[in-house]
C-alpha cells in the first residue's frame, strides 16, 4: 500500500524552485479554475463588444 501525498512538494535546484509535484485531483482542479476564469473573461470580453442580429431567414439565405 502506498502512503499519498497531499501537499504539493517543490523541487529545488540550486536554491531555487523549479517544479512542483501536486496529487492529480489537485492538478486536475487547479486546470478547470483557470478554465473557468478565462471563460468568465472572455464573457465579460464579449459582453463589452457591440452586438448585432439578423433575422434567421436572412442567415440561413446566404448559408444554403
Amino acid at each position: 500500500m502506498s502512503i499519498v501525498e497531499t501537499r504539493p512538494q517543490i523541487i529545488i535546484r540550486n536554491g531555487k524552485p523549479q517544479a512542483v509535484i501536486l496529487d492529480i485531483k489537485k492538478y486536475e482542479k487547479l486546470l478547470e479554475s483557470i478554465d473557468d476564469k478565462e471563460d468568465l473573461a472572455e464573457l465579460r470580453r464579449i459582453k463589452k463588444s457591440k452586438t448585432s442580429f439578423r433575422e434567421l431567414k436572412n442567415y440561413l439565405g446566404k448559408r444554403v
